[in-house]
C-alpha cells in the first residue's frame, strides 16, 4: 500500500503540514488542499487512494465534498477527520459515504492504522472507467474508440475521449467552458482566450459523423457553454 497518493483537505495549516509530514515518512505520496474547492479539483485531476477530509472547511464543506463525488469519482475512499463531541456530523459523514472517522487530537500511529485498514478493505479502483453508451455505439475509454453497432470503430485521441466521456457523464446539463478547460486540460485559461474546446470538439463531432444523432446531440448555448442531449440514462 506504500506508494499510494492521499489527499489531505484540512484547512488548518499545522494539522495539514503534521499530517503530510507523517504520511510521507511512512511511504505515501501526499497532496494538499485547504478548502473544499480544492480538494474537488484534485480528487478530478489527480489519481488519488485515499482521501482525509476536514468536515469543516471553507467554501464548500466536507459534506458537499462527500455528495459531490458520489456522482464525479466513486469508489475513492474516506476518513473523516472531526472534533470531539461532533457525534451528529460523525453519523451525517458516514451516511453520505465515509468509510472511517479518527476524532481530533488523534495519534498519528491510530490514524496509520485506520488507513491501511480503510485500504485493505476498499476494492482496486479501476484504471479506466465504464464502457459508456450513446445513440450509434459505445465509447470505450480504456482504448479511446468509439465502437458503433454497425461495425465500424474511431480511434480517439486522449483529449477527444476525455471529453466525449465528460459530457457522456453529464447529460443534459449545461457545461461551462471554463469547466471543461479546467477539467479536462486542468488549465485556468479563460475560454475566449483559447479555441481548444472548439476544435476538439469539432474532430469529435467529425468522428461521430457530421451528420449523425450524437454529433447533433451537442449544443453550443451562446454564452453559457455547450450541452449534450441524450435520453440514455446516466
Amino acid at each position: 500500500m506504500k506508494g499510494c497518493t492521499i489527499l489531505i483537505a484540512e484547512d488548518e495549516v499545522s494539522i495539514r503540514r503534521a499530517l503530510v509530514d507523517a504520511l510521507q515518512t511512512d511511504g505515501y505520496e501526499t497532496l494538499e488542499a485547504e478548502n473544499g474547492y480544492q480538494a474537488l479539483e484534485l480528487l478530478l485531476t489527480h489519481e488519488v487512494s485515499l482521501l482525509l477530509l476536514d468536515l469543516n472547511m471553507p467554501q464548500v464543506s466536507g459534506f458537499q465534498v462527500l455528495t459531490a463525488m458520489k456522482k464525479e469519482c466513486p469508489g475513492i475512499p474516506v476518513i473523516i477527520l472531526t472534533s470531539r463531541g461532533e457525534e451528529t456530523d460523525r453519523i451525517k459523514g458516514l451516511r453520505l459515504g465515509a468509510d472511517d472517522y479518527v476524532v481530533k487530537p488523534f495519534s498519528v500511529g491510530e490514524l496509520l492504522a485506520r488507513i491501511q485498514a480503510v485500504l485493505r478493505r476498499s476494492p482496486e479502483r479501476p484504471k479506466y472507467p465504464v464502457i459508456m453508451r450513446f445513440p450509434e455505439g459505445k465509447l470505450i475509454p480504456e482504448t479511446r474508440t468509439l465502437q458503433f453497432d454497425n461495425g465500424c470503430s474511431a480511434q480517439l485521441t486522449e483529449k477527444e475521449c476525455e471529453l466525449f466521456l465528460y459530457f457522456l457523464r453529464h447529460p443534459n446539463r449545461v457545461i461551462s467552458q471554463e469547466e471543461l478547460l479546467l477539467r479536462i486540460w486542468n488549465s485556468r485559461v479563460r475560454a475566449s482566450e483559447t479555441r481548444l474546446i472548439a476544435v476538439t470538439l469539432t474532430r469529435l463531432k467529425d468522428k461521430l459523423g457530421s451528420d449523425s444523432p450524437s454529433a447533433q446531440n451537442f449544443e453550443n448555448i451562446r454564452g453559457r457553454g455547450y450541452r449534450w442531449k441524450s435520453e440514455i440514462p446516466s
